[in-house]
Formats: C-alpha cells, structure tokens, sequence
C-alpha cells in the first residue's frame, strides 16, 4: 500500500512539474536548450551508464535491459543544481531544480514493458551584455524559458540466456519563449533612450523518436558476469511551429518597460533536427556485489548547421566518454544496515559539439551516490552528489561551475502477477 501512495504522490509532482525551469545555464541559448539526462538516479552516479542492468533497477538508457527485471518497478527522481558562473570580469551564481522522470515497468514472460515521462530538454537563461557603438552604449538583455518534455513506451525481448533486443519509442513536445531586448545608452550606467527593440520567438515542437539496444550477458564463472550493450537512435525530425513577435518598446522613469508597437508573424510546417546517436559500453562485475563499466555515446550534431544560423556559433560533433560502477558489501546482510547499502561513483567527459567565437565547448561531471534499502531488498532510495564543469572564459564566453544534488526512488513490487492463493 505505501508503494502504491507514494506513487500516486510522484504522479502528482510529476504533473504539476513540467513546465519548470530546469536549468539558469546560458549554454542552454543554443539549439533545443541543455539536453536532460534521460536516466534514473542511480545509473547517473555510476557515469551515466547504459550498459548497467540488473533484475531490481530500470536503466531507462537501455531498452533492452527491460525483460531483465524480476517484477513491476517504479521509479521518480529530482534534482537540484547550483551553477557558479564566471567570466573575465565577473562572477554570478544561479540555481534550478527540476522533476526528472517518472516511469514504470513490468516483466511478462520473456518480455518487458516499460513506460513513463522525463524531460527531455531545458531553456533558462537571462544575460544582459553592452557595446559601444558610434560612441553610445547599446545594452542588450537575452531572456530564455521553456523546454520540451518526453513521453516513452518501451519493449525488449529475451533472445535466449545471453541477448536481449529492445526497442523505445518516444514522444517529444514542449515550447521555448526568447527574448532579446536592445536599448542605446548615453553610457554603461545611463538611463536609456526612451525607445527600443524586442524580439520574441515563441517555439512549439512535437515530434518522435527511436532509440534500440542490443545487450550481451555472458557468465565467466559463478561470480563474475560480462555485460556489453550497444544502442542505436536514428536520425529524425521534429515539426516546429514560430511564431515571431517584434515590438517598439518604451523605458518610463521608473524602469518599466512598455510595447508601444507590436507586429506578429507566424511560420508552421517547420523541421528540426534529432541527430543519429549511439553508445558502445561494456563493464565487469557481480551483480549482486560490485560492477564496473565503460561507455562511448556520439552524436551526429554537426547536422545542426543546416537547421542553425548563429553569428558566433557552429555545431562539430558530440561525444562523451563515461567511466563508473558500484560496490555492495553485504547486500542480505543481517546485522549491518552500513553493508546493505550500495556505494556508487562514476565520472564523465564530454565534447558537447557546440563551438562559440572558436572555442569549443567541454566538460566534466563526476558524481557518488549512496543506494539506502528500504524494507525488503528490492526497494531503495538512491542518493547522488555531482560535481560538473564545462566551458572556459576565453574569448568572452563564461565557464559553468555546478553541484547538484539528486534523490531517486526505486521500488520493485510484483502488481501484475497472478496470486496462486487468496
């Protein structure tokens, strides 16, 4: 019964939560804003692993792993994020928290079934910068918000005692409002011109996506296992609806700006970009007692160019490298709460693609996390601590210093089996 409150619980957050602000990160300007991991909890504090899967846990980066569980399991997590910004002359520090997935699934014979929802991406920024020009000042403030969220249904099969296939389908929407402000100054600090200019996009998008795995499980000895996994999502479109406003707009005295004039205009029918994208991983370990892995993801993002049009920008392509595992002492242990817990750790690098006044953009994100038992040892809390980098303050850009904090559920509970007795 209180798996089945908590859940309903979950469904409420989750419903109330998607049109958050998920990220105050101003690398999220470009293209659909700051992807969102698309994991649970626990897999992100082993280093974002899809090849990790075991009978109690649904690794919602690998469709495959489906079939594997040993009963209905049910997962929500959250998140919390402080960004420390930075560049050549200042400092600002942000923060945003976020719902970031609610999903179930189920085996049944050699099937398994796995649905829920996530986001899928972020928009949340608000930079003010300023230039000179013909000896005035124009300053102009960059506003973001929205982002698009993820509805899946996913199948895997068991080949035999080895393979596993599995394939997800996905359903993306969601809307991003921008809005760029510009006013001439007399000076940096001076009360501005009355008049100015605003542009405000507003983006609506709806579309599919796919994403397939293919694990390999082979038992070396009674207890060492090898996993491998391979995924694969082909490359698709999204539709986006634009609708463009610009307006004239007025600063009164006392800072309020007002629309003096507006005009709209509206462009449907539009195509968006999904990358093709794929990982290879492979790890070592004991299911029930420690697990250590590697993976490669790429991404075909430098298809973003035909789609983008930026000033400073381009897009080459994505990769990230992950390392991770977990340790467990004792996982049925008796007398000690401290051995039954799970201890996870796992580091990542990556490439975003993304290239501002010919720097490229990169990063790093390392994370620990404590897997908490609760009642039976099917079920537990899962707590991660994160620690992330990306960008550098050269040619003007801004460097992203982030600590995180996530907390996920994993419940696992055997709703649609038949009882042999009443």
């Amino acid at each position: 019964m209180i798996k089945k409150i908590i859940f309903g619980a979950a469904l409420l957050v989750a419903a109330n939560a998607l049109a958050q602000q998920g990220t105050a990160s101003p690398y999220s300007f470009y293209g659909y804003g700051d992807k969102h991991f698309k994991g649970p909890n626990e897999i992100k504090t082993m280093g974002a692993l899809a090849v990790f899967n075991d009978s109690l846990h649904l690794n919602t980066l690998n469709p495959a792993s489906y079939s594997d569980l040993m009963g209905t399991t049910f997962s929500f997590g959250a998140s919390y994020k402080e960004n420390h910004l930075r560049n050549s002359h200042t400092s600002d520090k942000t923060n945003s928290g976020s719902f970031d997935y609610l999903s179930v699934a189920f085996p049944t014979g050699k099937f398994g079934v796995a649905f829920g929802i996530m986001p899928y991406s972020f928009v949340g920024y608000n930079i003010q910068n300023s230039g000179k020009i013909n000896g005035m000042t124009e300053v102009s403030q960059y506003m973001g918000e929205g982002g698009l969220n993820r509805t899946f249904l996913g199948l895997s099969y068991k080949i035999n005692k080895n393979f596993n296939i599995g394939v997800e389908g996905a359903f993306l929407f969601g809307n991003t409002e921008t809005n760029l402000t510009k006013f001439i100054t007399n000076n940096g600090q001076g009360m501005p011109i009355p008049r100015g200019s605003r542009a405000i996009d507003h983006n609506y998008y709806s579309g599919f996506s796919i994403n397939t795995a293919l694990n390999y499980k082979q038992t070396l000895n009674n207890k060492l296992t090898l996993f491998s996994t391979v995924t694969f999502s082909p490359e698709l479109e999204l539709n986006n609806d634009l609708t463009q406003t610009f307006e004239t707009v007025e600063a009164l005295a006392n800072g309020q700006i007002i629309e003096v004039d507006t005009k709209t205009t509206s462009k449907s029918g539009q195509k968006m970009l999904l990358p093709m994208n794929y990982s290879l991983g492979v790890g070592l370990g004991n299911t029930l007692k420690w697990f250590v892995g590697a993976e490669y993801t790429a991404a075909e993002t430098s298809k973003y160019n035909s789609f983008y049009n930026y000033d400073n920008a381009i897009y080459n392509n994505y990769y990230k490298i992950g390392v991770g595992g977990f340790y467990t002492p004792k996982y049925n242990s008796f007398t000690s709460y401290l051995e039954r817990m799970t201890y996870r750790a796992g580091v990542n690098y990556e490439n975003t693609g993304l290239v501002i006044n010919n720097e490229a953009i990169k990063g790093y994100n390392a994370n620990i996390g404590l897997g908490l038992p609760v009642g039976r040892y099917n079920s537990n809390i899962n707590i991660g601590f994160e620690y992330g980098q990306r960008g550098n303050t050269n040619s003007g850009l801004i460097k992203e210093n982030y600590y995180g904090i996530n907390i996920g559920l994993s419940f696992t509970d055997f709703w649609f089996q038949r009882r042999k007795f009443d």
